[in-house]
This record gives structure tokens, sequence and C-alpha cells, in this order.
């Protein structure tokens, strides 16, 4: 075993530590989208397993994650696991062995949630759910299974983009972008222009397409549904937004208040479709549409779309 856990977030209730030992560590097992469970029959995962496994349509519908679980004998054989929760008592001796006698201290007034990153394995999570007795444990799970569910998507969003970028990104890409649009994203290896106009540029990646475009104008972008119909139809062979199934929220984005839209596209005509978000926001008097989208068919849409948003959020002004 690596290390134990050692520290104690009082506010929130989570154990978290870094990986600090220096050790260059072998890779997590299992997808993205896995999830184990360590667990004694005994306790009710319904209410967890309820929010990892939410349906979310892009149109299709699709659970974010899958959830298998697995009693604390097997816990050797999933320790290497990429998502792996285990759920006991402080007291229990697979419990018990991950714990610093600083994190035992804390625990032995109330339970709690102990995340970790790395803790094995490289690109591995691990939450464990823990309390002085079962009742407690119990109350654990039902209480922080949306906490747990941010643990798992904030972390995968890190290591996706650790990943996206371990060899850096088409500077050369990058310095053209800034020259025509004073702007650029950080595009990754794999990436090339699909479409280019006199104020916007459209990036794509294929099998399966990743798309991210970035537009600027001069004049103020009111209605940025109608905005992005305009753009795509003509630009994408008749794309449109599927207005039954869009979001709109207001959200800081790169120290700007930007609009976020977030739905579902589609194109009647070659019976094509699938998730996209978009940020559009005013900066030094020019407006900004930027936009990822994804076509992955047989395939869970929500890894491509973080994927495509990540590339959104390197988003640079130079001039």
């Amino acid at each position: 075993m690596i290390k134990k856990l050692l520290l104690y977030l009082s506010v929130l209730g989570i154990l978290i530590v870094s990986n600090c030992d220096g050790l260059s560590l072998p890779h997590s097992a299992g997808r993205r989208d896995d999830i184990i469970i360590i667990v004694e029959e005994e306790f009710n995962t319904d209410s967890l397993r309820k929010v990892l496994e939410r349906v979310e349509y892009y149109p299709s519908r699709e659970e974010v994650y899958r959830v298998r679980e697995f009693p604390p004998a097997l816990f050797n054989q999933y320790q290497y696991w990429r998502n792996l929760i285990v759920i006991g008592t402080y007291k229990d001796d697979y419990i018990d062995e991950l714990l610093s006698d600083e994190a035992k201290s804390s625990l032995s007034t109330g339970g709690g949630i102990l995340s970790e990153e790395d803790l094995w394995v490289r690109f591995q999570s691990v939450v464990i759910i823990t309390g002085r007795d079962r009742e407690e444990t119990q109350m654990m799970i039902n209480q922080y299974a949306g906490v747990i569910y941010l643990i798992f998507r904030d972390r995968e969003r890190e290591r996706y983009e650790k990943i996206l970028y371990l060899d850096g990104f088409e500077e050369i890409k990058a310095k053209e972008m800034e020259r025509l649009f004073g702007a650029s994203y950080k595009i990754p290896f794999g990436y090339h222009i699909s479409v280019e106009g006199n104020q916007f540029i459209t990036y794509i990646r294929k099998s399966p397409d990743r798309l991210v475009t970035l537009l600027y104008s001069n004049k103020p972008i009111r209605d940025p549904i109608k905005f992005r119909d305009s753009l795509f139809t003509l630009h994408f062979e008749g794309d449109s937004v599927y207005i039954p199934m869009i979001v709109i929220d207001t959200v800081e984005f790169k120290n700007e208040t930007s609009l976020r839209i977030q739905g579902v596209w589609q194109n009647n005509k070659k019976v094509m479709g699938g998730p996209f978000i978009s940020y559009v926001f005013e900066k030094d008097g020019i407006w900004y549409f930027l936009d990822g989208h994804v076509f992955a068919p047989g395939k869970k849409k929500w890894v491509y779309l973080e994927e495509v948003d990540i590339i959104l959020s390197t988003f640079k002004k130079v001039f």
C-alpha cells in the first residue's frame, strides 16, 4: 500500500490527500464510465446508485456511470480500478488499514467521505464512505450521494484534461488563430480544420466526431440559438438546435459573464444529431461565440462532450 489518507476537511466532511510520494505509478484499469463499489450486502446503496447512474439524453438515453458492486472479500481484485468506492465502518479491517491515525481521530466524532486521487495507480479516483457504525455509514451514503457524483465528474475532467494535453498542443495553429481572430484555443493533436470563414473557424477530430468552433463578431449576439442555427445551417449542411432540449444559464467563463447553452443539435436531412455546448459573451467590445458539439453514434456522449468543453475552456483573447 502506497500511503494512507491523512487530511480532514471538516467543512465538507471529506478527507483528501495528494499523491506526493514521487513514485511513477502504473495506469488504472477500467473505463471512465465504470464505478466499482466495495460494500457489504447489509448496506443499501440505492440512493447512491440512482445518482451515479443518472440518465442523460444526447438525444439517445444513456446512463452516466455503470455501477457494479462486490463484497469486501474481492477488494484486492478491484483495488486498481479507475473509479472505486469503498463503504464500511472505520473499524472494519479493509477500511481501517487505509486510514492514518489522524484520520481515525477525526472520524471518531462522526462519519465522513474520504476522497483520494492516484492512491494506488495513475488516473484513479477512490472514495471511501465510512462512519463509526453501520447506521452512521448508511446515513453518509444517503446524504452525500450528490457530492460523491460531483467528485467523480470533477476528477474525471481533471484527468481527461491531463491526458488530452499530455503531449502539448498545436501551438502553430493557436498562433494562426490569434493572428486571424485575435483569440485562440489550445487545439490538441489530432484535430484539423473543418470549416473556416472570415470571422470563425471550426476544428474537428473524427471517430467519433468532435468539433470546436471559435467566432467573433463586432455586432451583439442577442439570440444565441438563432445565431447558432444561422451559422450551422449554412456551414454544416442543415444542422439546427432541437428547441425542446435546450438549457440556457449564466456562468462565469474566463472572468466574463457568459450565456451557456446546452442541448441537442439535429440534422433532419442526414438523420443525425448529438449534444452541444456553447458560450456567448462580450469582451472589450467584441462578441464571442464558442461552440463544441459531438456526433458519436453508439458511444457515450458525455465523455466526448467533456472533451470539447475542456478545449473551449482554454479560450484566450490576445487583442
